[in-house]
Formats: structure tokens, C-alpha cells, sequence
């Protein structure tokens, strides 16, 4: 790559980051629908579904493991290091606020994880338990996500190919994406109903940004464990087309803190 094209590169990706920040600072993004689906989504699939992986999987099996004294002194450490929700704060701080504390815990304990198992064992353990507390938690969730794509299917198809998506679509998804509360914001700059597809990019996950770097077990590394493990590889076994349902694929683009989801469905003839 020339030092001119990583340039262009760079001062794109400057552009981007500049844009987002704006758009974080806006009443909309804090205060509006999205907002306040994304406070209600954390609670219910976060806080409530998704935490008891870590304590109530990953640290007992760290004690059985390891050290159970010293797991349960750092754990502590790690536990007062959560950031407390205000009643001032806004729906999308709330959001943030959780989204963080629990990627903290869960790549503390990943971390840890990866010390005493080698690859296999140590993604049947995360992937495997991620998948299989989903089916039994958020049986509603994984039903409404497969809907969507039912719906978006017979949909009668507009033109051949690919297409930009319209300014009210934009406008629809900016204002309710059930999937908001897992990547923050997000475009979907593809869009192909004639053959069931579509893309989304995500500039900057909120599985990086939510949680204050200087609090994570590895403050020089983004939290890349869950991104993959908790995140990407769950994602894509819950949802892999079985029977023409929807399908997802998750491109993280590591070490950056973007990412490029591509959804795929069997379309219905009109």
C-alpha cells in the first residue's frame, strides 16, 4: 500500500469517525426511539439473558479449574469496576453503561478461559453455551429475527440486482433496529429482495466502544474475545439459513473497531 492510498484511507476513516461523533452528541441519538429500544433490549437480552453466562458458567468452571480464591479476588476487582446507572442519565447512556459492564466481565473471563483450555475446548465452552442459552432464553428474540426476514422476503421484488436502500427505509431502520442494542448504530447499504439479501455496516461496534478502554482486562487490545466468540460465532450458528430462514455472516475488521454483516434469505416467489 502506497503512503498515499493509506492516507486517503486514513483521512476517510477520520471523516467517519468525525460523523459518528456528531451524531453521538445529537438529542436524536440519545434521547430518541432507538434510544430508548436499545435501554429496554439491554436489560431484557443483556442484563437479564446474556450476564448469567459469566457467573454462573464461566466462573465456576474457573473455580473447578484454577485457583478458586484468586478467581473470586479478581472477579472482584473486575466487579467494582462497573459503571453505576443515574437517574439523569439518558436512555442511550443507560445502554452504554450496561453494554460495558458486562463486555468487561465477559472478556475478563474469556481471558481467563483461554489460559487453562486449548482452542476446541475452549469455544465449545463459549460458543457452545452462548448458542444453547440462547434457544432456551430468547426463543421470542430468534422467532421475531427470523420473521423479519419471512416479511422482507414477500416483499414483492422492486427492479433486478442490488439497490441502495430508499431515504424512508434509511429513515425506518435509524428509528428501529432490533439488532441496535448488539452493534449501535448502523446502515444498511445493500439491499436485494429478487434474491433475499442484504448488507449492514456497523462503524464502530458497540462491543469495542461501550466499555472505557482503561477498564478492560487488556486496555492495549480491543475486547476481541467476545467479539467473536460471544458475538460473531453465535450469531452465525443461531441464524445459518436452515430451511430458508435467515442467514447471517459477521466481518469484524480487526483491530479495527468496525464490522460488515451480511444477511441472506430464501425469497418468496410474489
Amino acid at each position: 500500500m502506497t503512503s498515499e492510498t493509506a492516507l486517503s484511507r486514513d483521512k476517510a476513516r477520520q471523516l467517519e469517525i468525525d460523523s459518528v461523533s456528531q451524531q453521538r452528541a445529537g438529542f436524536l441519538y440519545n434521547w430518541g426511539p432507538q434510544a430508548w429500544i436499545d435501554m429496554v433490549m439491554s436489560k431484557r437480552m443483556i442484563v437479564d439473558r446474556a450476564w448469567p453466562l459469566v457467573h454462573y458458567t464461566f466462573l465456576p468452571i474457573l473455580r473447578m479449574t484454577t485457583d478458586a480464591q484468586r478467581i473470586d479476588l479478581e472477579f472482584a476487582k473486575v466487579r467494582e469496576l462497573r459503571e453505576e446507572i443515574s437517574f439523569f442519565d439518558s436512555p442511550r447512556e443507560r445502554w452504554r453503561k450496561r453494554y460495558g459492564n458486562f463486555v468487561r466481565e465477559a472478556e475478563w473471563a474469556l481471558l481467563e478461559l483461554r489460559k487453562h483450555f486449548d482452542q476446541k475446548q475452549y469455544e465449545d465452552i463459549v460458543v457452545g453455551t452462548s448458542v444453547a442459552l440462547a434457544h432456551e432464553n430468547s426463543a421470542d428474540f430468534l422467532k421475531m429475527m427470523n420473521s423479519m426476514s419471512d416479511q422482507a422476503a414477500s416483499e414483492k421484488p422492486k427492479g433486478d440486482g442490488p439497490r441502495k436502500p430508499t431515504g424512508f427505509q434509511k429513515l425506518a431502520f435509524d428509528m428501529f433496529n432490533p439488532a441496535g442494542f448488539l452493534t449501535g448504530p448502523a446502515e444498511v447499504t445493500e439491499l436485494d429482495p429478487s434474491t433475499g439479501s442484504a448488507t449492514m455496516f456497523v462503524p464502530d461496534c458497540a462491543w469495542h466502544i461501550c466499555a472505557k478502554a482503561d477498564t478492560l482486562p487488556n486496555p492495549d487490545a480491543l475486547p476481541e474475545q467476545g467479539c467473536l466468540l460471544i458475538c460473531k460465532a453465535p450469531f452465525e450458528r443461531l441464524f445459518a439459513g436452515e430451511n430458508g430462514g435467515l442467514s447471517m455472516e459477521f466481518e469484524p475488521h480487526l483491530p479495527d473497531t468496525s464490522c460488515t454483516v451480511r444477511m441472506r434469505w430464501q425469497p418468496k416467489s410474489a
